[in-house]
């Protein structure tokens, strides 16, 4: 699918949310979702999510997802491309098989492995969490972003969080140092791996965030800083060992990329703190575009899922925001009303999707 215009064609679903069972046919370039506060708008937008990465934007609990009184749920699609190829993909769970994960009519054992088969950069309403909230947001944008390009990586963060779990149990339990040492020479390896795949796609992502951030706050300036929770110059199996006997206190490992965070400076002081409203929702929106932005540049062309981000943008900030995606990839845009964008509408109540 690189260097390919992929567009989500079809979407089946049953047993999801407030969604009806049912199917609908996409347009390539741009799809309205319009409606009343509650009928379903988002639960589709959410529906494609978790579709191409298996996971919901909204929850990890996945009995969650799961209709009134539904036994499971179902997602179903195809994707298709400007080089006359298909895909077809379908997600299933139910609270005694859980999840299963289907690719070309092959099963996938894990997430891992199957989400990133398309891509999709997710635009929310309250995405100022990212600049506002506390460091986990912002760990989960980077490493979400990062694994969009490269199921290595996603491997790689499923790998160390596996090792640290490890680590940490041991700790807890007030293992030896002989045995701590094994897991920690793993441990060190993932992360230098990690530090350097997120560090590679922070200095191509940087580039696009000053860019899009010069657009929507020209009269300010606003730069990115990474904030990694081990320095470059210290060596990780060093901080781990004299770590040691202080964690075991504590029982889990305070330092290392599980900790990473990083800070919008907007004129020299911190956003987060600093920043009123309107500037964190601002913000965000440039940290979403950059991130769709660094995967067209690296031969992905996401698919745009947008949940009335427009909703709080005056009307200038309204348009450049469409002047920006426009012919960059397939969008869906999720409101209670329409904007004036072509493309093609569904008006969806009570669950029901239908045409217009």
């Amino acid at each position: 699918m690189w260097g390919e215009t992929v567009w989500l064609a079809e979407i089946s679903v049953s047993g999801f949310r407030n969604l009806a069972e049912q199917g609908l046919e996409f347009d390539p370039r741009a799809n309205i979702i319009f409606g009343p506060n509650g009928s379903g708008k988002t639960n589709l937008l959410e529906a494609i999510t978790v579709l191409a990465s298996g996971r919901s934007f909204r929850t990890i609990q996945d009995d969650q997802l799961l209709g009134f009184e539904a036994p499971h749920f179902r997602i179903a699609g195809k994707a298709r491309s400007s080089k006359d190829k298909e895909w077809s993909a379908r997600v299933y769970f139910s609270p005694a098989e859980r999840k299963h994960y289907f690719f070309d009519r092959r099963e996938i054992a894990k997430r891992s492995l199957y989400a990133g088969w398309l891509p999709v950069s997710v635009f929310l309403l309250d995405d100022r969490r990212i600049v506002a909230g506390p460091p986990a947001y912002r760990r989960t944008f980077i490493d979400e972003a990062v694994a969009k390009l490269s199921h290595a990586y996603r491997w790689m963060l499923s790998e160390f969080r596996r090792v640290l779990a490890h680590r940490n149990a041991l700790l807890r339990r007030r293992g030896g140092d002989d045995e701590l040492s094994v897991w920690d020479k793993r441990l060190a390896e993932l992360a230098g791996e990690i530090r350097e795949r997120r560090l590679e796609y922070w200095q191509n992502f940087n580039g696009h965030f000053e860019q899009m951030s010069r657009r929507f706050l020209p009269a300010d300036e606003i730069r990115l800083e990474y904030l990694p929770n081990v320095g470059g110059k210290e060596n990780y199996l060093e901080v781990l060992a004299r770590s040691r006997e202080a964690e075991r206190q504590i029982g889990y490992t305070r330092r290392g990329p599980h900790r990473d965070d990083f800070r919008i400076l907007l004129n020299s002081r911190p956003l987060r703190v600093f920043g009123s409203y309107g500037e964190h929702r601002l913000a965000a929106l440039a940290l979403a575009l950059a991130e769709a932005e660094t995967a067209l540049a690296s031969g992905r062309r996401p698919i745009y899922l947008m949940d009335d981000v427009a909703a709080e943008l005056d009307n200038d900030n309204t348009h450049l925001l469409f002047d920006l995606i426009r012919s960059k990839g397939q969008l869906f845009y999720a409101s209670a009303r329409p904007p004036a964008v072509e493309g093609r509408r569904f008006h969806v109540r009570q669950g029901k999707i239908r045409p217009v």
